[in-house]
């Protein structure tokens, strides 16, 4: 008995796996030319191995070229999160995040083996550090964006994230995660300490505070990006409007703006009285407009408005 070759289901996994490899590349590209050859250590596992490799190639560069390596680091602070994962996780994500691990390796490796160009700056004073910093936080807010899209992961504190998540839902993992980038960053600093030659309290403080600096820079990018990935640039925003002119408020929001609207009841805590709550959700460019509907036909209503991350539905792409 032959199995039939399904072609749409082969193209379909291959454009999937396809994307993958490119993600583990530019985060690779955005790691080894941008924020190793600069000291750069915006968090995480590549922030480590950065801090690494810098370190012990100010007394071995051919141990820090080899045993050191970047690629070896990073592959090797990941192995057992990665492992961890199978355990703990999806098989699905655990299967991505370890073929975005091993190429985002593989392509440092390499990058490091044909000695390919990087991006550094002369002295952290130099404008180019400033450009290898954002470009860097571009090239992994991208990966780490597409990584979120695709169910997969680069690694590092993604991983330990969704771990502590499955664990205990009731922890904030999302401070954590912070908290454990920003120890990463802090430790930028100690490569500005090895170029200290004098005692001043000015020059220490420089020499220690920009690295760290412009690790924050990358690190802030790197999550600015991610969001306009995952989420698209036309951000929505929810209004709530408490008021006695629904019916009004509401034929406007679809006369003017084109846009739904839903209206609920609710009662007053304080006063007891019965109002009426609009709530409509319209992309950002549009909430000037309906500030000045609610304005013209009700200027004692209550406005609250939130940012949407996330809309579907009709009238919405997906993620706006």
């Amino acid at each position: 008995m032959t199995t039939k070759f399904d072609s749409k289901k082969f193209w379909k996994y291959a454009g999937f796996y396809g994307i993958l490899v490119v993600l583990a590349f530019l985060r690779a590209l955005g790691t080894y030319v941008f924020i190793v050859p600069n000291a750069f250590a915006p968090g995480g596992v590549g922030g480590i191995a950065s801090v690494v490799y810098n370190l012990v190639a100010r007394y071995d560069l051919a141990l820090a070229d080899t045993w050191f390596n970047p690629a070896v680091t990073v592959f090797i602070l990941n192995l057992p999160l990665v492992i961890a994962s199978f355990f703990v996780l999806s098989k699905q994500y655990s299967v991505n995040s370890t073929i975005v691990v091993l190429f985002y390796s593989g392509f440092m490796a390499l990058f490091s083996a044909v000695d390919f160009p990087v991006f550094r700056g002369e002295s952290l004073t130099s404008g180019v550090v400033v450009l290898a910093a954002i470009a860097g936080g571009v090239l992994c807010g991208v990966s780490l964006g597409g990584t979120l899209l695709t169910n997969s992961s680069a690694g590092g504190t993604d991983i330990i994230g969704k771990i502590a998540y499955e664990k205990n839902p009731d922890v904030n993992v999302q401070w954590q995660i912070f908290i454990f980038d920003s120890i990463v960053v802090l430790f930028s600093g100690v490569m500005g300490l090895l170029d200290i030659k004098g005692v001043d309290s000015g020059t220490v403080f420089m020499n220690v505070a920009t690295p760290i600096l412009y690790s924050f820079i990358t690190l802030f990018v790197t999550s600015e990006v991610a969001d306009v990935v995952t989420n698209g640039l036309q951000s929505s925003v929810v209004f709530n409007i408490v008021t006695d002119k629904d019916k009004e408020i509401a034929d406007a929001i679809v006369r003017e703006l084109h846009r739904g609207a839903t209206i609920t009841r609710g009662e007053g805590v304080y006063t007891h009285v019965e109002r009426h709550i609009v709530v409509c959700v319209v992309k950002r460019k549009q909430s000037t407009h309906l500030k000045r509907i609610i304005k013209k036909l009700d200027q004692n209503a209550f406005v609250f408005i939130t940012k949407a991350k996330e809309v579907n539905g009709f009238g919405f792409r997906s993620g706006n």
